[in-house]
């Protein structure tokens, strides 16, 4: 089986998911801080010396990608033991992986999810391999946010049988996380005025990140792969119900969707059983949209 564009598609948009996550966003000043060392200060005031903020931030994501490479090759190689039950391993992993997209989508927490890692670094003088280190020491300090995003991303690495599949995936997803980091070392002064934007918006992320992991896991469950038109819908679908979560919602916004849902269900005369059977892409596209209305009305509700 070979990588397909949707899977690369899914590695990248989890990179930046995990970028902009509300356990990530926060800290990338003190990161840049730690690897430049300027304070906060200085680096609002853009006086940082731009080469430096280069190089050192590469560094920075090349010590975290290192990491989150050798994982994607481990988890390829421990896929290819598992290839003979792979039915059987796709379903755990489904599983697995839903559980990470309820955590993640505020349907259902999950306090061993929860758990965060703290590293205590201190300061010192500022090196490219300072900053190679301190991304090395990131990757294993990931939070709540990261966890279940890249655990779902390490599980798909295991579903291909070649280890530079693997490689291949955990690289896209490192360059999700890793180009807007360096992007925003550049142009740090601007970031702290973005923040205050993005912020507000952080229920909204973690929205799609989880209902994107569910689809996912629901793929793996049905059997459908993760290279389908199945996925460019979830992924679709994850962004428009994150959207209309944006304002409060109501019970009764919640029963209108299901209806308007169910119209259209009526109208296009979709079959759940064709033919005897089962339509497996019908199935869990319709239990996506359950979990979708869940976490936009809990997620809206949180909004004032």
């Amino acid at each position: 089986m070979t990588l397909s564009l949707a899977e690369i598609l899914q590695a990248i948009i989890a990179g930046f998911v995990s970028f902009v996550s509300p356990c990530v966003l926060p800290l990338i000043p003190a990161y840049i801080s730690y690897i430049t060392g300027e304070t906060l200060i200085e680096l609002k005031g853009g006086t940082t010396n731009t080469k430096k903020l280069l190089f050192n931030s590469i560094a920075f994501v090349l010590g975290f990608s290192f990491v989150f490479i050798l994982l994607g090759a481990t988890a390829t190689f421990v896929g290819k033991f598992l290839s003979r039950n792979k039915r059987l391993f796709e379903i755990i992993a489904g599983i697995i992986v839903i559980i990470f997209g309820l955590h993640t989508s505020q349907i259902v927490r999950f306090n061993f999810l929860s758990y965060e890692k703290k590293m205590n670094i201190k300061a010192s003088t500022p090196s490219l391999l300072k900053a190679f280190l301190m991304g090395f020491a990131f990757s294993f300090g990931w939070t709540p946010c990261v966890g279940p995003i890249l655990g779902t991303i390490l599980i798909m690495a295991g579903t291909h049988s070649q280890v530079i599949q693997g490689i291949i995936l955990l690289t896209f997803y490192s360059l999700g996380l890793g180009i807007p980091f360096v992007l925003t070392a550049l142009a740090i002064n601007k970031f702290f005025e973005a923040f205050k934007s993005i912020k507000k918006y952080f229920g909204q992320i973690e929205m799609f990140a989880g209902l994107l992991i569910i689809g996912i896991g629901l793929a793996l469950i049905f059997g459908l792969g993760l290279h389908s038109d199945y996925i460019t819908a979830v992924i679709i679908v994850s962004i428009g119900f994150a959207i209309m979560s944006i304002k409060k919602i109501s019970l009764s916004d919640v029963i209108g969707i299901i209806i308007i849902l169910v119209a259209t269900y009526v109208a296009l005369q979709v079959k759940f059983i064709d033919g005897g059977n089962l339509n497996l892409h019908l199935i869990p596209f319709a239990v996506l949209l359950l979990f979708s209305i869940i976490s936009m009305y809990k997620v809206g509700r949180q909004n004032e």
